[in-house]
């Protein structure tokens, strides 16, 4: 029974069995002694030495009578041969692996000495913190487990920083920067801590924040220990009032997680290494299965600034520079094509770009990859395909399969022990897993489908159970290449040993053209997907990591032959991301947004076939999905897939006031990309249908957007005009939100027109309306131009306070165009005091943000700044060259300063 036991100590001391049932230990006596042997475990206690543990000196005269009746009641609890007799006392005879404390510890000292390889190191000590359910040892009051207890809290201090020093090194700072700032006040003497702290806060772009975390605890280490910080956080200071470019993260690779060992490519690796490094193009090619993609993911990996785009998911070529900027975090920029904002993202940025599957969309991928080739210089593309792209200056790379005497068998052996089989290759079976490999034509998915039934079938029954489907598929594969028979064969086996929901469920989740969860499976066959999809994890045909599942491409198009002609699956996975797309609108414009935004990015691929299947075959649904995302589109800065969507709703439906929702967006989305023609004549014809059918706030909301148009083209009678009544009509209509934002652009023209008590007067009203409604974007824009007011005519504190919150505002969803703007501002403010310092942190932020995102023209005006407070006169000069060029590009002219 003992090899069945699991026992945890991160938390209350608790006993499971093999069920995961906690089990019976009786009294806290019991659990002190179980404890005490688990933290000694394998070596012997003698009774002498239990009773000191157990009781402060001197110790009853029936102590060590009682530690024997302990011992006794636990052995029936657990089993006879958990707890044994040895030299005179008792151990504990647990396996490492059923002691939480024993995981804990071998997790936290292996990512302690892989965190050179930060992906791995992460996940090991997400794993180890998952591990406690709440202080150590609770429950046990006794003097050792305290002290035990409190060698345990400082490790998973230790734990917590190291995952955060691993994140940091994955580029992960946002996501990392609320844990170290609650793992600093929690640890105020902690200067591992700070150190990580800082770090994250500059390369959030919160120089200020940074320095002000070093003051801090410069100020506690003095008061409480009377010493200074250690030397390497004195040179981070340093580094960090410089700004210094080594401060970044080495890479900011875009990368998904490999999900297995990287085996038998070395040469490969080595050689495109050294084919990368003297040409620009390299395509990958070779059959299915063959390992293209794990080969390219393995590049990027190793690459700094490395970004990979599957294409696989997509089904229009119009969407694919969506896509790819996306990935590379490039967005929409007004008045410019987007393929040209994604070629000048990545001029003079040393870039590699892997662009996976692209077989389906070859022509397509092949004039993007010439545009992005000769426009940014220092670019390198590596492609993943069937057929070459036929570039000019392209490379090819036939990825062969594996050799089956040593490679493959290597794949197989490691693929088999990750299974959980137990399996190893030996003398006595080599000869069978080769024959095995060769049977399966060295491809490495193959080997690993095959692999992954060896924890269930014996090896000789695997290459039986090969034979068949072989002689099945001969005939209607013959014309195919060998290599495509070979794995056809093996996914018509693997498919055949599963059950019949597991035959099922496997066919449904071809729908998914990228990752999904449980939820989802579920919606595709009606609520009974958790057991079969287990198993199909188990099977290896459907991947699994950090609660998303996948098909990988070659096994999602065998899946998809599965399906019947008249199977209801893609109607069932539309109308599943309808309702995610519904349950999420409907907090969209409400407090707490942002993560329901994130849940839409999450779910961008599955939203984008459900959208291609409702145009399709039901385009009022498709309608319905479209009035649920523009909101997204225009906050991702993703307004051209937005408006491809749009212009397939608007021609879906011809009139009425079904059509008011969808030109509202996509006037707005026109705005966003400052197409004013556009703009003017959707948001017109939203105006005449919302005064037809007397509906107040679509009104309202018309006559602020061209409102907008009317200040850009300097017509601002008109346009104060417009916002007035557009204010009115949209708080009479009940969108309180819509009028808050039409209020804080009335403000803004106020300003412009220098009227500081209508501007503040407005502005406060747009602030008023936007805490009624709690959305972020509307609580940081009120903010945001009140700031500005402030700024000019008011109280300076005022403004930077209100400038610090606009920004918080925009971080919490992600705006980031937004988020330039409140660090422009702040700058301003900042330098207006003389704080030349912070101005020149929160402009070396706002051009970090532009540049990330592509704006050139927030990059010009962020450039300007920077000049205004540099430390040399040939420093504001090549920063002033750089924005003027910036500015030619664009045709975007400087405006003078009030």
């Amino acid at each position: 029974m003992s090899t069945e036991v699991s026992f945890r100590l991160l938390g209350p001391v608790t006993a499971l069995d093999g069920t995961g049932a906690p089990l019976a230990l009786g009294s806290p006596r019991r659990r002190a002694v179980l404890a005490a042997l688990l933290l000694e475990r394998g070596r012997s206690l003698p009774v002498e030495q239990l009773v000191e543990l157990l009781w402060p000196a001197p110790a009853p005269s029936s102590a060590a009578t009682m530690v024997h009746g302990a011992v006794a009641a636990l052995r029936r609890a657990l089993g006879p041969r958990t707890l044994i007799t040895r030299d005179g006392g008792y151990a504990a005879e647990v396996p490492a692996q059923q002691v939480d404390v024993a995981r804990f510890e071998a997790a936290v000292a292996e990512a302690r000495r892989d965190l050179e390889a930060p992906g791995k190191a992460a996940k090991l000590l997400a794993n180890a913190l998952a591990e406690w359910r709440g202080p150590a040892l609770a429950g046990v009051e006794e003097t050792f487990a305290r002290v035990a207890a409190r060698h345990l809290d400082e490790l998973r201090v230790e734990a917590r920083a190291l995952l955060a020093d691993a994140e940091l090194r994955l580029g992960h700072h946002r996501a990392i920067v609320a844990e170290l700032e609650t793992l600093a006040a929690e640890h105020p003497l902690r200067e591992d801590v700070c150190e990580l702290l800082m770090l994250a806060l500059y390369r959030c772009g919160r120089q200020a924040e940074a320095l002000a975390a070093y003051r801090h605890l410069r100020t506690v280490l003095a008061t409480e220990l009377g010493v200074e910080p250690e030397k390497r956080l004195n040179d981070l200071h340093l580094a960090v009032l410089r700004h210094d470019p080594e401060l970044h993260p080495a890479s900011t690779a875009v990368v998904p997680a490999p999900l297995g060992s990287f085996v038998g490519r070395a040469a490969d690796l080595e050689q495109l290494n050294a084919l990368l490094q003297t040409h620009r193009l390299v395509t990958l090619t070779g059959p299915g299965g063959v390992g293209k993609t794990r080969l390219a993911t393995e590049i990027a990996c190793r690459e700094a600034g490395a970004v990979v785009v599957d294409l696989a998911p997509l089904a229009d070529a119009a969407l694919m520079p969506g896509l790819v900027a996306e990935a590379l975090g490039v967005r929409a920029e007004p008045g410019q094509p987007l393929v040209r904002t994604i070629a000048a993202s990545l001029d003079g940025r040393p870039a590699l770009l892997v662009l996976d599957n692209c077989e389906h969309l070859v022509a397509e991928t092949a004039t993007l990859v010439q545009l992005l080739l000769a426009t940014a210089a220092p670019l390198r593309v590596v492609a993943t395909s069937r057929e070459t792209l036929g570039v000019p200056g392209e490379r090819v790379y036939a990825v062969r399969p594996l050799a089956a005497e040593g490679a493959a068998v290597q794949l197989f052996e490691d693929r088999a022990a990750a299974a959980g089989s137990g399996f190893t290759v030996t003398a006595d079976n080599e000869a069978l897993v080769a024959e095995l490999c060769r049977r399966l034509d060295g491809l490495p998915l193959a080997i690993e489908l095959a692999a992954a039934r060896a924890a269930t079938l014996p090896l000789t029954k695997l290459v039986d159970g090969l034979r068949e489907p072989f002689a099945l598929l001969e005939s209607v594969t013959r014309a195919a290449d060998p290599r495509h028979r070979s794995l056809a064969a093996t996914l018509a086996w693997g498919h055949a040993l599963l059950g019949a929901a597991e035959r099922t469920l496997f066919a449904r989740l071809s729908v998914f053209p990228g990752q999904f969860d449980l939820a989802a499976a579920n919606a595709v066959s009606d609520g009974s997907a958790e057991l079969p999809l287990a198993r199909l994890v188990a099977s290896s045909l459907v991947q699994f990591d950090e609660q998303r599942y996948r098909l990988l491409e070659t096994v999602r198009a065998y899946a998809s032959g599965q399906l019947g002609p008249d199977s209801r699956v893609a109607e069932q996975h539309a109308a599943h991301y309808l309702a995610v797309a519904e349950e999420a609108q409907a907090r969209l414009f409400a407090p707490h947004s942002g993560q329901w935004l994130e849940r839409l990015h999450t779910e961008r691929a599955n939203l984008r076939a459900a959208l291609a299947w409702s145009f399709a075959h039901d385009s009022q649904r498709g309608v319905r999905l479209v009035n649920c995302l523009w909101h997204y589109w225009d906050l991702r800065g993703a307004r051209d897939e937005g408006l491809y969507w749009l212009r397939k709703a608007l021609a879906s439906v011809d009139s009425g006031t079904q059509r008011l929702p969808l030109l509202a967006a996509a006037s707005l989305l026109h705005l966003g990309r400052a197409d004013l023609a556009d703009t003017e004549r959707l948001a017109g014809e939203q105006l005449a249908l919302g005064r037809k059918h007397d509906e107040p706030s679509w009104t309202g909301d018309a006559l602020a957007l061209l409102a907008t148009v009317d200040w850009a083209r300097g017509r601002y009678d008109r346009a104060q005009q417009r916002y007035e009544d557009g204010v009115s009509l949209s708080l009479a209509g009940g969108d309180v939100w819509g009028a808050s934002l039409a209020e804080a652009q009335l403000a803004r023209l106020h300003r412009d027109r220098r009227e500081p008590d209508a501007a503040r007067a407005v502005a406060l009203q747009a602030l008023a309306h936007a805490e009624e409604v709690g959305e972020s974007i509307a609580r940081g824009l009120a903010r945001d131009v009140l700031a500005s007011i402030e700024h000019r005519w008011g109280d300076a504190e005022q403004a930077a306070r209100l400038a610090d919150e606009a920004l918080a505002r925009y971080r919490e969803v992600s705006y980031a165009e937004g988020e330039a703007s409140a660090l422009r501002l702040a700058a301003k403010i900042a330098l207006a005091a003389s704080r030349t310092a912070d101005a020149r942190a929160a402009l070396q932020a706002a051009l970090e943000v532009c540049r990330r995102i592509g704006h050139r023209a927030g990059t010009a005006e962020a450039l300007e700044g920077l000049a205004e407070v540099a430390d040399r006169p040939d420093q504001a000069a090549a920063l002033n060259a750089e924005a003027a060029r910036l500015r030619d590009e664009t045709g975007i002219p400087r405006l003078a300063d009030d």
